[in-house]
């Protein structure tokens, strides 16, 4: 059984997660982590990280919160040795790079993904497949009006994969937020002769419980801090 904390325990993604991780036969949250301390609870909620290492004994800690929250407490877990999955958006490459470092000083592993959604990944791959033969691109999102960053983590990692291809162009990303929209991906590509479009929706919120708990159960099999999901599974 793996002992679980979940930071972000009260928020949208974290109570949604809460109810999949604790359904699973080898999963279970432990503790949480939000603004309001509330140990009453059946599953104890704290806020404050020092007191949650003193008081419990976990096996990872999973992070969707905000940046500014996640990038000391992640740094904080690497440093205690704690494997970490994180789903909060809005690291710089710098912020990796540091992370990844200091997980190797401290002999620790993790993952942190932008999206943990299969689709949004395989839909990534695809796009840098694409710029072996396209070399125009456009992305666009579509999030519901309560998400914080604009455009989303994982639009602009997708951007990044193709910039990454020598010759590609990406246009401005654009993010738009809508009532009634969960989360969608769109990639456009073209040239004279032909228009190539990738597309991913989120239905609901299932399609992100499924790749956290493949990234829990994948956790065994990496080394070190890597940065996103697609890493860790064989998707070639």
């Amino acid at each position: 059984m793996k002992r679980l904390v979940l930071a972000g325990i009260n928020g949208k993604m974290g109570s949604f997660l809460l109810a999949g991780l604790n359904n699973h036969p080898e999963l279970e949250v432990i503790a949480g982590v939000c603004q309001k301390e509330d140990l009453s609870r059946d599953i104890p909620v704290y806020n404050d990280l020092d007191k949650l290492l003193e008081n419990e004994e976990f096996d990872i800690y999973i992070d969707f919160t905000l940046y500014d929250f996640a990038y000391p407490a992640i740094r904080k877990m690497i440093a205690k040795r704690v494997p970490v999955i994180v789903g909060t958006t809005g690291f710089t490459e710098a912020d990796i790079a540091k992370l990844q470092k200091l997980a190797k000083k401290h002999k620790t592993k993790g993952i942190i993904a932008p999206n943990f959604a299969i689709g949004a990944i395989l839909i990534n791959k695809f796009a840098a497949i694409a710029t072996k033969y396209f070399k125009d691109f456009a992305v666009y999102e579509y999030h519901h009006t309560a998400k914080h960053d604009n455009p989303s983590g994982t639009a602009l990692y997708i951007a990044d994969t193709i910039k990454q291809n020598e010759g590609a162009l990406v246009e401005p990303v654009y993010g738009m937020r809508l009532p009634g929209v969960l989360a969608t991906h769109h990639i456009i590509t073209s040239d004279e002769t032909q228009k190539v479009e990738l597309i991913h929706q989120s239905n609901n919120r299932h399609s992100f419980e499924e790749g956290v708990i493949l990234a829990i159960e994948k956790l065994s099999d990496i080394k070190g801090l890597i940065y996103g999901l697609e890493n860790a599974i064989d998707i070639d």
